[in-house]
């Protein structure tokens, strides 16, 4: 049996449990953030978010990554989905979050920003693993979601 649950934890197999964050703004626009110089996929976009920490629930780790990143608190979080996406260096599990942050006073972002409509995804560009991501955040139901309706 070859599963990643029976496989050795090697920096090539090892499965790392990731939220991202579709934050929006009081005018509907998502955030995202350039990747730093030094990060994996570096200088591309992609939402806010990072790694699960520990016995961290990943709602927490969501509100804490995205607290640490841009100084935002979110409001009315939802879970959007989940999904994977394996590197030759590493496997990623996904779990996207939705929230609002209509109070960006004390928004300080730790990498260079952009507030985008949805329509803009391809205007910047994204990791390979986004790809399964996008989709999710064009669905109907962000749409009811930004009119208050979800």
């Amino acid at each position: 049996m070859n599963t990643l649950s029976s496989m050795p934890n090697t920096e090539a197999n090892k499965v790392q449990l990731i939220v991202l964050i579709a934050c929006f703004n009081a005018k509907q626009d998502m955030l995202l953030l350039k990747r730093k110089p030094d990060a994996h996929c570096a200088g591309l976009w992609s939402l806010p978010g990072g790694k699960v920490d520990g016995d961290e629930m990943p709602l927490q780790a969501a509100v804490r990554e995205l607290k640490e990143e841009t100084g935002l608190h979110g409001k009315r979080w939802r879970h959007l989905g989940k999904t994977s996406y394996i590197y030759e260096s590493c496997s990623l599990q996904f779990i996207i979050f939705v929230c609002q942050c209509n109070d960006t006073l004390n928004f300080k972002p730790e990498s260079e920003p952009i507030w985008m409509k949805r329509e803009q995804f391809n205007d910047y560009p994204m990791p390979k693993a986004n790809e399964k991501i996008i989709p999710m955040l064009k669905m109907p139901e962000i749409d009811a979601y930004l009119k208050g309706k979800s």
